[in-house]
Formats: C-alpha cells, structure tokens, sequence
C-alpha cells in the first residue's frame, strides 16, 4: 500500500512538471483550423459550389447528414451544446416548420442539379431530437427521404435523452428506419447527477434497453459519459464505468468535462450549491485519475480505446477501423471511415465537403431570415490550403492512433519533413526529453503518459495557435 501511494504521489508530481511545462489544451481539434479562423460570409454561395463538387474527381460523394434540433425541455448544467430550453412545443414546430424548408431546398437543389450525393449516414443530434413528437418526426423521415433512401443508409442515428422517452417510442424509432441511439447517460452516481441538474437512475436506462430492444438497433447503442463533473470520485466513476460495462453498449464516449462558463453560464450552477451543498470542479490532475479509473474499467471489460475519448466493443466497426487504419474522427467522435464528407442542416449545424467548412448561423432569427430568404443559412466557411490538408492529416493520426510516422506523411505529399517541419521536429523532440513520446526513424508515439497530452502534441502541428483562447474556442459542437 505504501508503495502504491508513493508510486501515485510521484506520478502526480510528474505530471504537474508537466503541466507547468506545457500547460494544458482545451482544443479537441474536431476541425483543423479551428472555427475562429474561418470567414464570415452573407451569402450561400460557397455552399452551393462545394454540394456541386461532390462526386467529381475533386471531392468524393460519400456523406453523413447531420440534421440538429436545438430544443430540450430541461437545463442541464454541464451542457455546452448549441441549445434552447422551453417547455413550449409550439417553440419546437416552428423551429420544425423551417427546417423542413430547409430540408426542401436542399432536395431541389441536388436534384436540379444532378448532384451524385452519397449519403452513407444520418445523425440526428441536439439539444434532444427526442424532444420531436410524432408528427413532426414523420415529416421529418418523409423529407429525408426525398433526399436519399432510408432503407440503403448504412446508419441512422438518433441521440436520445432516455428521461423523455418509453420503450414504444424506441420501437417507433426502429420502425422509422433508425438502427443506432445514443443515450445521454452522463454519470450514473446521485450526487453528481444532482449537482448537473439530470436525475436518471440507472434503473430507467436498464428498463429501456430490454433485450427485445437492443435487438431492434443492429448498429447498436452508445452511451456517453462526461469525466470531470462536480462530486465525481474516482470510486463514483468506477461505479458509472461498472454499470455501463453491464449494460453493454457497443461504443463508450468518455468525454472530459469542458468548462466554459463565458460561452454556457449555466455552468456555474454546478458551483453555487442549489442542491445544499457548494460542489468542487474535479482539479487537473483529479480529472485524469478519474479518466485514468473509468479506462480501465472498461478496458478490463472488454472495450477497445478507439481514438483520445472514446472505446467500443471489438467487433463494432469503429474497433475494426482502428485496426486497419482507416478510422476517422469528426464532431460525431470516430467513424469507420465510410464517409469524410458531413452536411450539416439546421441552426448551427456545421459542414464539411472536401476541403470545406461551412457553418449555419447560430442565431434563430437570422437563420429562419435566411431560409425563408430561399438561401443557405451559412454563416461562414473555410476553405483548406495544401498545408492545412498536410497538417490536419497528421493531427488526425495523432489524435485517432497516438502515432503518426512522418515517413509516410513525407511519400504521401512529396515534402521532406525535416525541411518542412524543422520548427516542429525540435518541438518534438523536447517533448521526446519529458518522455511524453519517443521519435525515432520518423515514427512519432505518444508514451502512456503521453496521451493524456494527446491535444498538447496536435498543438505542435498547428501553425494558428497563438497560445491564447478566446470564448469562441470554448462550447459549440
């Protein structure tokens, strides 16, 4: 026992070396270069010749669809999600009224045009699209239907808030052609559910995923976990790792906590003690022992570590991908690599085809003004230089493998890195001296210790960080 708690005690002084060294990094990198950089725009234009591109030589057809509802009927604290509470559905059709038009416009538009769209996915996230009755959400699989056939999806997707839905409502998602949910579970200990404000005990997630239901999702079901929450302990997210490794889900997102009470005031209702007790921010090094807690649980039970955050069962496709090297990672977390191109429709949904951004705006009013204007409602886009490509790629294998071998990268694009990335390589190698990753012949490989810098690493390929965060970094999917 002694020598466990010095062993810990030494580990946590090296990692506040390293952290004093370093710093710490909120970038996830869900898009390289990050949003701030992309360029404002008061016209659709950009968006149109990008959908034209798709299936020609310059960009590939196959896509995701990502359709966003903003709506839940309840504030949860930690949430940093584009989202609206109201407990007014009429709030909801009318949101659902344009977006339909949206949905239409886009129909037309790749049919006028003769698009070749390859629409491999559909992801329907939020806020909660549970929160979508019935009617609205056959017009919604009526509309998306006259983009592409629902039947031939490879997935369809929906993230579910299993506090608002009953087993008949599942049955009726799979009967819409859905054969993937993802509940938001969060944390599965009392205390932490009350200190964010989403009471769901376990015992109602068990009661919805029966047997018969499970069967019905052959793509499975995700569940999502947030580390870093106030009142977790590492015995707390034990429990909640045990209790997710029993009910089995196919993929495991165990995502850190991202504190942004600039962007999500709600968050500091987490502090203020509304459920009789001030409550504590798990600290750093408090975060990584819980994450470090929560991994092993699931390692031990049988998941594969698919990526920085995420884990999934072996023979889910992610895992699959991961072994033969063709995963890839946006905002939706790992894919099998089916797709690279995402279409997203709705407020603030985010795009990307080929080598272009492009966002929704994020204000109601302006984005309903631009689609009854018979416009795309972006709000602004980027388009990838060569070397945003280049470094976007290398950041990608970090993030997805821990590795990235710089021998390849150098066949791949025709550059020699020593020359191209000589600022880089020295950076590396000084990390390399805090043993935070080794560098020989070219292969890069993050340590153990390493990959709980995994983001510090991807920062030493990108040539926008300027060491500052604004508010806009911190929030938005």
């Amino acid at each position: 026992m002694l020598f466990k708690d010095s062993k810990k005690r030494e580990q946590k002084s090296r990692m506040a070396h390293l952290v004093k060294q370093y710093g710490t990094s909120a970038f996830m990198y869900t898009h390289y270069p990050h949003k701030r950089f992309w360029d404002k725009r008061k016209n659709d234009m950009g968006f149109r010749e990008a959908l034209l591109s798709l299936g020609t030589n310059e960009t590939s057809s196959s896509s995701m669809l990502y359709i966003h509802m903003p709506y839940c009927q309840q504030l949860c604290y930690f949430c940093t999600c584009h989202m609206s509470i109201t407990s007014e559905y009429k709030k909801v059709k009318e949101y659902m009224a344009v977006l339909f038009q949206e949905l239409d416009k886009f129909a037309e538009f790749i049919s006028n045009n003769s698009v070749d769209i390859d629409i491999k996915e559909i992801h329907l996230g939020g806020g909660s699209p549970t929160f979508i009755d019935i009617p609205e959400f056959d017009i919604l699989c009526d509309k998306l239907s006259n983009i592409t056939k629902l039947e031939n999806l490879r997935e369809f997707a929906i993230e579910v808030d299993p506090r608002r839905v009953d087993s008949e409502r599942i049955v009726y998602y799979h009967n819409k052609g859905i054969n993937r949910i993802s509940f938001g579970i969060q944390d599965f200990d009392i205390n932490v559910q009350k200190a964010i404000n989403r009471i769901q005990p376990v015992g109602l997630v068990e009661n919805l995923l029966t047997s018969e239901v499970r069967g019905l999702f052959i793509n499975g079901i995700n569940f999502d976990i947030i580390c870093g929450l106030p009142n977790q302990t590492v015995d707390t997210i034990r429990m909640t790792a045990e209790e997710c490794v029993r009910l089995s889900p196919e993929r495991i997102c165990l995502n850190y906590l991202h504190y942004s009470p600039v962007f999500a005031p709600q968050q500091k209702f987490m502090m203020d003690g509304r459920q009789g007790r001030p409550t504590k921010l798990p600290d750093f090094f408090e975060r990584k022992e819980l994450f470090d807690e929560a991994k092993k649980v699931l390692v031990d039970g049988g998941y594969i570590r698919t990526g920085y955050d995420h884990f999934a069962k072996p023979y889910d496709d992610v895992a699959k991908a991961l072994n033969k090297k063709n995963m890839y990672w946006n905002s939706m977390g790992p894919t099998s690599g089916e797709y690279t191109n995402i279409i997203g429709l709705g407020i603030s949904s985010e795009s990307t085809i080929g080598k272009r951004y492009f966002q929704n705006y994020y204000d109601m009013a302006d984005y309903t003004g631009s689609v009854l204007d018979d416009k795309f409602p972006t709000y602004r886009e980027y388009e990838l230089s060569e070397d945003d490509v280049l470094r976007k790629d290398i950041i990608q294998q970090i993030r997805n493998y821990f590795e990235v071998d710089l021998a390849d990268i150098s066949m791949k694009y025709g550059i020699l890195v020593e020359e191209y990335f000589s600022n880089e390589i020295e950076k590396i190698k000084a990390l390399e001296k805090d043993e935070i990753l080794s560098f020989e012949s070219g292969l890069i490989r993050l340590s153990e210790i390493g990959k709980r810098f995994t983001n510090i690493v991807c920062r030493v390929f990108d040539k926008y960080y300027s060491g500052m965060l604004l508010k806009e970094d911190l929030g938005h999917r």
